[in-house]
């Protein structure tokens, strides 16, 4: 099992540190759209990010996750590439349709998501156009990264998406501060770096992509595809609908500063998306194993372990690395953004939760279970809206960060009791309440420090986290011998 479990770390720490490489870029370019845009057209901007990831989220029909399972569990090479070819030419004329009405009817989705009663401006038909662009690229790229992930090309698939991300961030420097495009040039240039990831996943494409189409394969991966279509935009409503609630309801300025505090919660939510990377394809071609609900639970213990330390190290640091002056001139985020930071821990937390429901989901997989999930993220959808519209008024984006809390660990509630009575699991429950017992009163203790001008209390207390969960028990003698802490009964 420690084998097992040690290939999967691997796998994480693979498509992990590529994650962080590519989402580091972006995190980079923080300290230039606070020092280069106020706190209104950084929302706008924001707002114009939920359109494409919802729409995102419709145009693929759920066939990533399709062709993931399909794709992995196929041992014929033939039928593979049946099965990669049916898929991208579908969703190559889908694409083709949704971005031309995006294109189209760009004032309707500007309305719609991003603009309320204001004039539209020329500007924003053009990004609206580039949010088309983005969208279509971005699709035709999902289904061969879905293929690198299959076939555990992990440098592969994180050399394309690392690519793109160091040319958008570039292009976003050039385009924003040398030649003051705007926010229009932060569009164009995630447009180019869209074309160039596709650019790169094309050997991928042609090397697998035939000129055959099987309508009994589209079938059976719309069958298992289409119900995380609403599953999707219910987990985009969770993710996103608070930043369109605040500027209805508050104004865009909230939004920017809101969006700042919770994009730095991005380190955690990295290594969530790194683990779900090795996790699903690892779970999957595991099933088989007669250890593998053993492994399965083990994995939970470790993930949360980790999750829960990284948790108390980033809420314990968050606020003097942005607050950091670089050369003295300019701080990672800017002042008037700081009241953010404030959000921070509790937006944070959400990602513990989002980590155990991607473990949960895997009985779903196993038992073809995809028609309930709609139903699971639909409930905390509906939670995490009715919150945002009835507090967000009063208490702004406090209401929204605690509506992030409540319905990400609805829908981890939810899933467990569900799919436990199909695929039920021994979780170890007893390790797990020890751990979250400990990371509570260490996070209580570092946050008095802090309160009391002891600050580095709470770094050293944070920082030996792992020290204390072995001090006081947790560990099992396996694990102990593992890592050389007591001697291997022989």
């Amino acid at each position: 099992m420690f084998n097992l479990i040690k290939r999967l770390s691997g796998q994480t720490l693979t498509y992990g540190l590529g994650h962080i490489l590519t989402r580091l870029v972006p995190f980079l370019l923080l300290p230039v759209f606070t020092n280069f845009l106020p706190p209104d057209q950084f929302g706008v901007q924001t707002l114009c990010y939920i359109m494409i990831a919802v729409m995102m989220e419709v145009i693929r029909l759920g066939q990533d996750i399709a062709l993931l399972r399909y794709y992995v569990l196929e041992k014929d090479n033939k039928r593979r590439k049946l099965i990669f070819s049916t898929v991208f030419w579908g969703m190559l004329f889908f694409s083709m349709l949704l971005a031309g009405a995006l294109w189209y009817w760009d004032e309707f989705w500007l309305r719609l998501f991003v603009l309320d009663s204001e004039p539209v401006k020329p500007f924003m038909i053009r990004i609206m156009h580039l949010c088309a662009a983005i969208v279509f690229l971005d699709n035709l790229s999902a289904f061969p990264l879905v293929v690198m992930r299959g076939e555990n090309k992990a440098w592969l698939f994180q050399a394309a998406k690392f690519s793109g991300a160091v040319v958008q961030a570039v292009l976003t420097v050039i385009f924003l501060v040398f030649m003051g495009r705007g926010i229009p040039g932060i569009f164009e240039a995630n447009a180019i770096s869209a074309g160039v990831t596709l650019l790169i996943c094309l050997p991928t494409i042609i090397s697998r992509l035939k000129p055959v189409f099987d309508w009994a394969v589209l079938k059976m991966c719309l069958v298992f595809g289409l119900p995380n279509v609403p599953n999707a935009l219910f987990v985009v409503a969770i993710e996103l609908a608070d930043r369109r609630i605040l500027s209805v309801l508050r104004s865009a300025a909230e939004v920017g500063i809101y969006s700042a505090g919770y994009k730095l919660g991005l380190f955690l939510s990295i290594v969530a998306m790194g683990f779900r990377f090795a996790w699903q394809p690892f779970f999957l071609q595991i099933s088989d194993r007669p250890d593998a609900r053993v492994v399965y639970s083990r994995v939970l213990t470790y993930y949360m372990a980790i999750t829960c330390w990284l948790y108390l190290l980033l809420t314990a640091f968050v606020e003097p690395l942005a607050k950091f002056n670089f050369f003295g001139t300019a701080s990672l985020i800017a002042p008037e953004y700081w009241e953010g930071l404030r959000i921070f821990p509790i937006v944070l937390l959400a990602q513990i939760f989002n980590g155990a429901f991607a473990v949960f989901m895997v009985g779903v997989y196993i038992k073809k279970k995809m028609l309930a999930i709609p139903f699971i993220t639909g409930i905390a959808a509906v939670i995490n809206v009715t919150m945002n519209l009835t507090l967000v008024p009063q208490w702004g984006m406090w209401a929204s960060a605690w509506a992030t809390v409540t319905a990400y660990s609805s829908m981890t509630i939810l899933l467990y009791f569900y799919i436990n009575r199909h695929y039920p699991i021994s979780w170890e429950w007893k390790r797990l309440a020890h751990l979250f017992m400990l990371g509570a009163l260490t996070f209580a203790v570092s946050a008095i420090a802090r309160q009391f001008g002891i600050s580095w209390v709470g770094y050293a207390i944070s920082i030996i986290f792992p020290l204390l969960l072995l001090a006081t028990g947790m560990a099992t003698s396996g694990e102990l011998e593992r890592i050389g802490l007591r001697r291997k009964v022989k």
